[in-house]
């Protein structure tokens, strides 16, 4: 048991971290929104290709139809939330569109309930409340006025709805399907996806400079096949909502990097908030929600 929870921290915490240096190598990278997003997962999948090629075959043989298409689904809600955070870049901070992009926690909350009857007990929703505040705090420290900004953070909250889709659905699909053949097809999903959207906006693929090439590659190897997949195999791990909440320490090591990277600055709310952030986490983390059923499938 110690050792799962171990464990389950770690895949956490390696998750945050990747999805966090995502902003600081998505400002860095000179492209189109579309072309980062697509890029990005195609080389994910093709990173993952070598050693996941026969698995894959496999799953595909066994996979019912149903969990197949969920699992297109899922990639396609990938794409949608890639699309709409990398754009959302191009308008606003990195503190306000990471903050907006991790308010998903009362979605999956209320998906968690209506699935799987997941009920939060009182401890835990004051996780979630605190965790909240502390977004609060932030937000109000880096509030921007014009219609830009107001663009760039509505795309960033948009980028919730996705998110909340592809948990749900890896939640699910955690006893169906191993993990390498399920990242696999998700992320060559998504590529699928983001590809095709490219092509329909005419955007080029070559031409930009090396730096926006090697920020993308990063994207690819730390922010997706570190972040993300650290972030999917916890869900075969814990409730959906305790990724989720976990997510939520994204603004915290966004705002560090930004700081230390783009020079974006730090302020006391910032920092206050970050700290409830992290505090709500915890208190999720260890008052975590589960039913008979899901207590009897989490692995000892």
């Amino acid at each position: 048991m110690l050792h799962m929870k171990a464990k389950t921290y770690l895949l956490l915490l390696l998750g945050v971290f990747g999805i966090a240096a995502a902003s600081v190598f998505t400002r860095l990278a000179d492209a189109p929104p579309v072309i980062i997003a697509s890029l990005r997962m195609l080389a994910a999948t093709l990173l993952l290709l070598p050693f996941a090629a026969r698995p894959v075959y496999l799953a595909i043989k066994h996979l019912s139809r149903r969990n197949l298409l969920l699992i297109i689904l899922a990639g396609f809600l990938v794409g949608m939330d890639q699309f709409f955070w990398v754009s959302s870049l191009e308008y606003t901070s990195i503190a306000s569109s990471v903050i907006l992009v991790t308010s998903h926690p009362v979605l999956v909350a209320i998906m968690s309930y209506i699935i799987w009857r997941e009920q939060l007990n009182p401890k835990a929703i004051f996780g979630v409340l605190a965790a909240f505040g502390g977004m609060v705090l932030i937000n109000l420290a880096t509030t921007q006025v014009g219609e830009q900004a107001f663009l760039g953070n509505m795309l960033a909250l948009a980028a919730t709805i996705p998110t909340t889709g592809y948990l749900i659905i890896g939640r699910q699909m955690r006893n169906s399907i191993d993990f390498l053949p399920y990242i696999t097809l998700l992320y060559g999903s998504a590529a699928f996806f983001l590809l095709a959207g490219a092509f329909i906006s005419g955007d080029s693929f070559g031409g930009y400079p090396g730096t926006t090439y090697l920020m993308i590659f990063l994207l690819a190897v730390v922010s997706q096949l570190v972040g993300h997949s650290s972030l999917n195999m916890a869900l075969r791990l814990v409730p959906a909502l305790v990724v989720s909440v976990a997510i939520l320490g994204e603004p915290v090591g966004a705002i560090i990097l930004g700081y230390l990277f783009l020079g974006e600055g730090l302020t006391f709310n910032e920092f206050l908030g970050g700290m409830l952030v992290l505090a709500g986490i915890l208190i999720v983390m260890l008052n975590q929600p589960r039913t008979k059923k899901m207590e009897a499938e989490i692995p000892r």
